[in-house]
């Protein structure tokens, strides 16, 4: 019994140890499908990426190989990614609760009217906000996934209103638009 202590102490440690010195993203997007497997373009859509914005900001792609509505849930709690690409009734369901920022001083809302819908948010008079706006781009019409050959229909990117770089999330929506 003594012997097991150990081993489960040396392998916590070699967890521990393991995470020390890891350089954080400058970017971090998380991506989470529930018709397709993302994970088979997270490589390919972060080495793209990281050339488009250069060294200067580290990027990291996360991808879900599996649909779960609550490991979505505890990544947006987490708050750790400054994009989110989830689908789309997830990407309105957590937009008309506040969970995104709006676009519209960076896109054209015209353009992705798809990603355009009220925020049902509380303002602080205890209104609530039903002014349309755009929260989320769909991946079918961004550049970068279609030189992928990656464009489910219903899968939309999206920047969380807790994106701890928020100037380096835009910066990569426009890249992956243009």
């Amino acid at each position: 019994m003594k012997a097991y202590g150990k081993l489960m102490l040396v392998i916590f440690a070699v967890f521990m140890l393991a995470g020390c010195g890891k350089e954080k993203p400058d970017l971090s997007i998380f991506m989470i499908d529930d018709k397709s497997d993302p994970t088979q373009v997270a490589e390919p859509l972060e080495k793209a990426l990281q050339e488009r914005l250069g060294q200067e900001i580290k990027v990291e792609v996360i991808a879900s190989p599996l649909y779960n509505p609550e490991k979505l849930m505890v990544e947006y709690a987490a708050g750790g990614h400054d994009i989110m690409i989830l689908p789309e009734e997830d990407m309105k369901n957590y937009g008309k609760m506040g969970g995104h920022v709006v676009l519209d001083d960076h896109f054209d809302p015209k353009t992705y009217p798809e990603g355009v819908f009220a925020s049902m948010e509380e303002k602080d008079d205890k209104t609530i906000d039903k002014t349309e706006h755009l929260y989320g781009i769909p991946v079918k019409d961004m550049k970068m996934f279609k030189d992928l050959k990656y464009t489910p229909d219903k899968l939309f990117v999206t920047i969380p209103v807790s994106s701890k770089h928020m100037d380096n999330a835009v910066k990569a929506l426009k890249e992956m638009t243009e």
